[in-house]
């Protein structure tokens, strides 16, 4: 059993900061699982060679601090770019090999006039401009058809859409001849930050985070096999792009939802509906959420604990997940807040903005018992 020290230790770490250390911080996921406390949880609730799951594995932050405290990890999501970031975040390469890598995207960048491929639809580019989409095509490109081993390939992908969200942002235009600047030096830079992040990590582990695209309603696990479950599920009734990137320019009037990932990936793109469970009056919400927590508690053993995160708009959504939790017949041992920040790179869903998000003020982490 958990004691109050040990709930005490928790909440400490339930509040905001900023991502530091390793990979953590090469990619913002939306909605984005903060690492300090899953570590904290993970320290709490195994011992190293135990094995955790989280299916919505999401930016891999459970399956980066798993692995980094010796532990096995599970994670399921049915987002091929949840995996992709995930991968990235948990695969050492090596500093040579990435900027030698990095080299020959730059030079064959010079040497390539038309790009072989084409990854971005016609309002992509009337959004961005010749200048940027001939660029974005060219290194896609380039990465796609160059002899480079998937390690390679899934870094400079996550590299390239890093910059693409950047140069979609509706302040990018604000810049004086915007569409006339080059991005080589920012996916330069990026490239470089992400090197140093990817090859700090151990050249070796013991156990390697195994990911798996497909739905958390029927995981490929055994019954009562897993030690700890930490996840977090969508939030309802909010429109979350997971698999998307927002291209906004006021000067053209059009703020769109680029299909990029998708046509850089090779894979269909996902309906809202089935990434954030959207459906008239929450019912699809719900089923599926019942769905997740039933086959959670068909893999973890018996009196094992699971961590769930999450935060509602309404105090009665809140109320009905902790019915659903008992329905499922969980044992309710704790929740504990997690507050909200106005720093953007340290929360999960920050008040930067200065608008009204219509949430509560805190998210939450509820502590369950099979």
């Amino acid at each position: 059993m958990i004691n109050e020290k040990e709930l005490d230790n928790i909440r400490k770490f339930a509040t905001p900061s900023r991502e530091t250390g390793y990979t953590r911080s090469i990619y913002s996921y939306p909605a984005k699982f903060l690492s300090r406390l899953p570590r904290e949880l993970i320290k709490t609730f195994t011992q190293e060679g135990d094995q955790i799951c989280d299916p919505f594995v999401g930016g891999g932050t459970t399956g980066l601090e798993a692995m980094l405290l010796n532990r096995q990890f599970f994670g399921y999501d049915i987002n091929p770019f949840a995996l992709l970031i995930s991968r990235v975040k948990t695969a050492y390469v090596s500093k040579v090999n990435l900027q030698k890598t990095l080299e020959i995207i730059l030079r064959d960048i010079d040497l390539s006039r038309v790009p072989t491929s084409n990854f971005l639809d016609s309002i992509d580019k009337l959004c961005l401009g010749p200048l940027l989409s001939n660029e974005i095509n060219k290194i896609a490109s380039i990465v796609k058809t160059s002899n480079f081993n998937t390690n390679l390939q899934d870094f400079f992908n996550l590299a390239l859409i890093h910059v693409v969200k950047i140069v979609g942002r509706r302040d990018f235009e604000e810049r004086k001849n915007w569409q006339y600047q080059s991005i080589i030096p920012m996916f330069n830079r990026k490239c470089n930050k992400m090197i140093d992040a990817v090859s700090s990590l151990p050249h070796s582990v013991q156990y390697p985070p195994k990911l798996f695209l497909g739905s958390n309603h029927n995981m490929d696990i055994p019954d009562h096999h897993i030690d700890f479950i930490l996840t977090s599920p969508p939030y309802l009734e909010v429109d979350v792009e997971y698999q998307h990137i927002q291209i906004q320019r006021r000067s053209i009037k059009k703020s769109k939802r680029t299909n990029f990932i998708s046509h850089l990936l090779e894979t269909k793109p996902l309906p809202k509906k089935d990434l954030c469970w959207s459906g008239k009056g929450g019912n699809s919400y719900w089923m599926n959420l019942e769905n997740s927590l039933n086959e959670c508690y068909r893999i973890l053993k018996p009196n094992h604990y699971m961590c769930l995160w999450t935060g509602f708009k309404k105090k009665e959504d809140q109320a009905k997940l902790i019915s659903l939790i008992e329905r499922v017949t969980f044992n309710m041992v704790e929740t504990i807040s997690i507050p909200q920040s106005n720093n953007r790179a340290a929360s999960s869903r920050s008040t930067h903005h200065t608008r009204d998000t219509r949430m509560f003020k805190q998210d939450s982490i509820f502590i369950l018992r099979n």
